[in-house]
Parts: structure tokens; sequence; C-alpha cells
């Protein structure tokens, strides 16, 4: 006869709530970004207004620096790959900083739309401004799919590790 998963070894155990976690995540992911518009959200967010007066003030240079904030969160990420885990706890810090000045500095900005009519002599330059930041806009949606999928295959992987038998059980 089996026992319940839940009644075997600790490792067991571990692996398939793990297991569970993360595929709960991936789901809740994966519905989030169905049923949110999260632009619209982002960009309903109440305004400072002494920031969006700023910002308007030198608007070519909010738009470059917007390149600058989405860049250095997936660089964050990228240096964090192989730190111990009290420096991860540092970087998921600075990630959550980075990320909370680029919200922040996204719902400020003049619309990048606004190009064209302010500097009319840039035609070339405001394509270039839209289409990276249409280009960022779908690299972070395939960035978010990544994660999505690289949970979903991180709970199948924790779950096959928990449907095996222990090997110290083994005879």
């Amino acid at each position: 006869m089996h026992d319940s998963p839940l009644r075997s070894s600790p490792h067991k155990r571990q692996c398939l709530l793990r297991a569970l976690a993360l595929a709960s995540l991936a789901i809740a992911g994966i519905t989030l970004s169905l049923a949110w518009d999260f632009l619209a959200s982002i960009d309903s967010m109440p305004k400072m207004l002494w920031l969006q007066q700023m910002l308007a003030q030198v608007p070519a240079a909010s738009w470059l620096l917007m390149f600058v904030w989405g860049f250095a969160i997936p660089l964050v990420l990228l240096l964090s790959l192989q730190q111990t885990p009290i420096r991860k706890l540092r970087t998921t810090a600075l990630m959550l900083a980075l990320m909370w000045v680029a919200i922040t500095w996204y719902v400020h900005m003049p619309a990048s739309s606004q190009c064209d009519a302010l500097y009319s002599s840039w035609g070339w330059a405001c394509s270039v401004l839209q289409w990276g930041f249409s280009m960022s806009l779908l690299l972070a949606i395939a960035a978010y799919a990544f994660l999505m999928l690289g949970l979903i295959i991180s709970a199948l992987g924790q779950l096959a590790e928990g449907m095996e038998s222990d090997p110290n059980h083994a005879a």
C-alpha cells in the first residue's frame, strides 16, 4: 500500500510542498497577466506633481534615462546569479529599489508619443525612441513568459524529485 506523500520522509514532503508553491506562483503569474492590464494600472497611479513637472522640462533626458532604469534591473539580476544567499537578499532589495525607481519614472515622464510634437526636427530619433520603447516592452513580456516557464519546469522537477523512492529506504 502507498502512504500519503505528505506522510513520507521530510525530504519528499519538502519537495512536494516546493512543487506546489512553484506551480501556484506560475499559475497565478499566468492568470494575472491575462486578467490585469498592468501598464494601465501603473499609469493610473497617483502622480507627484513636482516630479512630473521636472521631467517635463527635459523630456528627451527623461525618456533616455527610462532606458537606463530598465536596463539596470536585468543587469542586477544577471550579476546576482552566482551570489551567496546573504548577497542575494541585498541584490533583491537593490532590484526592488530599481523597480520602484523605474515605475515611478515611467508614471511621471512625458508620453514618448509626444516626441514628434516636441522635437519636430528629430524625425528619425523619435522613431528610434518609439521603437526602443516597443522593443523593451516586448523583451519584458518575453522575460516574464520565460520566468513563468521556469517556475513550471521547477515545479515539475520538484514534483518528480518528491515522487522518487526515498534512497534511504531502498533495500
